[in-house]
């Protein structure tokens, strides 16, 4: 909590008093005043969203080292918006986005992941192809907006086995890199309530294709547990032993925004989701120490689920299995299909 006690420091002094202050974050947070004096006293960490809410409000002087707050310090540039720069065409062009901010770190020393995310993270979504197909998929019909891809439905095929491939690396090289992630019971909710609609709204090309994406849901939790054990990361089918460390943690007392703090010796980069699945992106240094901290602070409060957990992960990951069975459950009572 000390950056953000010194942050509330620096930004007392816009303010002639600390009540008016206290004022003013209630109106740029839309939080109550209770809400914000525990912000003040470190009983509650700001959430990567209020951080970014006043950083738009309270704008950062450009010093070096810095990080003092003025209102003639406004700077342009602090957040890249993945889609604002390049239009979304085909998933190919998203996929291009993120190779080329993997070329910009992929050299740097030292690296390591923090990722919060209240769904599963899309690396390890990257690892199952016909799942990431499908995310892919939703993505061009929806956000992205492809043209005639409202009228199509999903099978695996419509995404070229080419663009998979590429997303395969990219997924391949964060299990190279050192990661802590922050996780919450309810981190398959999105994905299988996904599936449940495409299957009930017609969506899919047959039946069976809610029952292979279902598949992969299970082979990812049971992966994501085997590399909790081991406190490794390790691509399905190879060695557990040598991979890069993997600390995953439990919490659901915070609210876990979907960022990813990119950290290495020299620099820092932060990928917050806007209009998912594009991103914002900053290697701004008041921005990248903010959301350490905040990550920092949350993992204090949370339960390790790697490989000392024992009890406790054993717990989770049966949980995670359970809501698998019951959404095939439901899906198979409303199907052609039983299973």
């Amino acid at each position: 909590m000390e950056f953000q006690r010194r942050y509330f420091e620096k930004l007392l002094d816009q303010h002639t008093s600390k009540l008016e202050m206290v004022q003013q974050i209630t109106q740029v947070l839309n939080l109550s005043k209770d809400a914000v004096y525990r912000r003040l006293r470190g009983a509650t960490s700001l959430t990567a969203d209020e951080m970014f809410r006043l950083q738009q409000h309270y704008r950062f002087n450009d010093t070096p080292g810095d990080h003092t707050l003025g209102s003639n310090a406004a700077r342009a540039g602090t957040f890249q918006f993945s889609f604002g720069e390049r239009q979304i065409k085909s998933p190919d062009d998203y996929i291009e986005q993120l190779e080329g901010r993997l070329r910009q770190v992929r050299e740097l020393a030292g690296l390591r992941l923090l990722i919060a995310s209240p769904g599963i993270p899309f690396f390890h979504e990257m690892i199952f192809p016909r799942l990431f197909a499908f995310k892919l998929f939703i993505y061009g019909s929806t956000c992205w907006d492809i043209p005639g891809w409202r009228d199509l439905r999903f099978r695996p095929e419509i995404i070229d086995h080419q663009v998979l491939d590429k997303v395969y690396e990219v997924g391949r090289f964060s299990y190279t890199v050192p990661g802590r992630e922050l996780w919450t019971m309810g981190i398959l909710n999105a994905t299988l309530d996904q599936i449940e609609f495409m299957l009930m709204s017609g969506r899919l090309a047959d039946d069976q294709q809610a029952f292979l994406l279902l598949d992969d849901v299970d082979d990812l939790v049971n992966h994501l547990e085997a590399m909790a054990k081991t406190g490794r990361k390790f691509l399905p089918g190879e060695d557990s032993s040598t991979g890069a460390r993997f600390l995953p943690a439990q919490n659901e007392l915070a609210n876990n925004d979907n960022v990813i703090l990119i950290d290495s010796q020299h620099t820092s980069t932060f990928f917050a989701t806007y209009i998912m699945p594009n991103f914002l992106q900053s290697s701004d240094s008041v921005i990248c120490d903010m959301a350490r901290d905040w990550f920092n602070n949350i993992d204090e409060l949370s339960t390790p689920l790697g490989a000392s957990a024992g009890r406790q992960r054993h717990w989770y990951f049966n949980r995670l299995r359970q809501q698998v069975a019951n959404t095939r459950e439901r899906l198979s009572s409303q199907s052609r299909i039983k299973f």
